[in-house]
């Protein structure tokens, strides 16, 4: 169990996204400071107003875990994400941040939203999705090398059916999906 919850702590959407920010803004010619902007705003809404937003669910009881197990409890957090990654996303447009981070700010908007309509009737992976995307973006900006890291989600599928958060369907079809579809935002917006 311990082996499990490390997994899942080290593949979770919080630390996979902030680590994707960072390797793809090193791709750039961005100058450090610009970097820095991007990736704090980008943070800020990936990671940062939902880890508050799912805390203060925790807190007032709405839910009863950080990783929020209950299905129909997941739509609002994830109503949070989008607007929050939009947001991000203007503002990242507005200062003339990189075409592949823009592509990818976009990809987390799009791809929150289709998790959000599939929840309403089924309970996808998001730790699947936010493994999916992050290999895709980096496949597709820096190296097709990072495409070795796809059979991680072997790791993730054991701890998350271990921990009994998810099927193994819902792991493999939350990274299926996210990384699909990050390839095909990447492919038609480059």
């Amino acid at each position: 169990m311990i082996f499990a919850r490390f997994i899942s702590t080290v593949l979770h959407p919080f630390i996979v996204a902030p680590v994707t920010f960072f390797l793809l803004l090193q791709n750039t010619d961005l100058p450090v400071v610009n970097r820095i902007i991007v990736f704090s705003v980008a943070s800020i809404a990936a990671v940062f107003l939902p880890l508050i937003h799912v805390y203060l669910m925790k807190r007032r009881g709405h839910t009863s875990g950080l990783d929020i197990p209950e299905r129909e409890k997941r739509i609002s957090p994830f109503i949070v994400s989008i607007i929050n990654y939009s947001l991000a996303l203007i503002v990242i447009w507005l200062l003339r941040g990189p075409k592949v981070f823009i592509i990818l700010m976009w990809a987390y908007v799009f791809n929150t939203i289709v998790a959000t309509l599939i929840t309403k009737y089924w309970k996808i992976s998001i730790h699947g999705m936010a493994l999916g995307g992050p290999i895709a973006a980096l496949g597709q900006v820096i190296s097709l090398q990072f495409y070795w890291f796809i059979p991680s989600v072997f790791l993730m599928l054991y701890s998350r059916v271990k921990l009994k958060a998810h099927t193994p369907m819902q792991v493999l079809a939350g990274f299926i999906l996210g990384f699909f579809l990050t390839v095909t935002h990447y492919k038609l917006l480059m």
